[in-house]
């Protein structure tokens, strides 16, 4: 028996959350991509799998970064958890498919964590670039219907560096700590320096944690930034909001002030 899904076109869009600030010496950075399917998902009316039918591939997630730069893990964390890392296929040069199998009408989101090489302070890297792909039902190439960009950008303001994306604190177990840095980082942008200070020691504590290595040094920095006695804990949120602002995580995004691109040259 051949199984039908409803005729519709399919629409897709893709959305990345994260925060591209990276301190000095940073190589690491963490995204949760949401990629949205109407219309139908991967089917549009033609054949889904059923009894003697091959497995449909379904989307496929398409993964460039630069030179130097590679994935370490893909996974997707909501609705349902699968590691999508082992997966890969490599599709041309730095460049790596990852099938999710066919969609329906519905929303799923993926960790992606990139390393990079360190092109030192003051420097932007487009990361990575994220292609949506829907199989050809006559097995022709499959075409790109959503698109997404992550990008990395090396600072010297902690305040910038240390704030964790709600997304993606939500999916890694950080949503406290996460918490925690942004009620510190508001208490300063509002001049309350004493709750600031009591916020951000309180979020050193969380960070105090196996696998926050980095955040709690980057703390340590804010922390110590927070004089309450004369208070400079408002340089502390001005760092913070301008990073904030300034953050380069959707496509045609400006260059955020004094940060050089590093690889515009590179076509990813």
């Amino acid at each position: 028996m051949v199984h039908f899904a409803k005729s519709r076109v399919p629409r897709f869009t893709a959305e990345v959350h994260h925060n591209p600030f990276l301190p000095e010496g940073g190589r690491e950075v963490h995204a949760v991509l949401t990629v949205t399917a109407t219309g139908g998902g991967s089917t549009g009316g033609r054949p889904v799998a059923g009894p003697g039918r091959e497995p449909d591939p379904g989307v496929l997630l398409r993964v460039r970064t630069p030179l130097g730069a590679r994935v370490a893990l893909l996974r997707q964390v909501a609705p349902a958890a699968a590691d999508l890392t082992a997966r890969r296929r490599a599709s041309g040069p730095r460049t790596g498919d990852y099938p999710t199998g066919p969609w329906g009408d519905e929303s799923r989101d993926y960790h992606l964590c990139l390393r990079l090489p360190d092109p030192g302070l003051g420097r932007e890297m487009l990361a990575a670039r994220i292609a949506v792909l829907l199989p050809a039902p006559d097995g022709a190439a499959p075409r790109v219907v959503a698109q997404a960009l992550v990008r990395a950008v090396w600072t010297d303001e902690p305040a910038s560096a240390v704030r964790i994306d709600r997304q993606v604190a939500h999916h890694t177990g950080r949503a406290e700590l996460a918490q925690a840095i942004q009620r510190g980082l508001d208490a300063a942008k509002w001049g309350d320096a004493v709750r600031a200070l009591a916020e951000l020691r309180r979020a050193a504590l969380l960070a105090a944690a196996p696998g926050n290595g980095d955040t709690a040094k980057l703390l340590a920095k804010v922390v110590d930034g927070v004089d309450t006695a004369a208070g400079t804990v408002r340089q502390t949120a001005e760092a913070a909001e301008t990073g904030r602002e300034g953050s380069p995580t959707a496509p045609g995004t400006r260059t955020p002030p004094g940060a050089t691109p590093t690889n515009d040259h590179d076509q990813l």
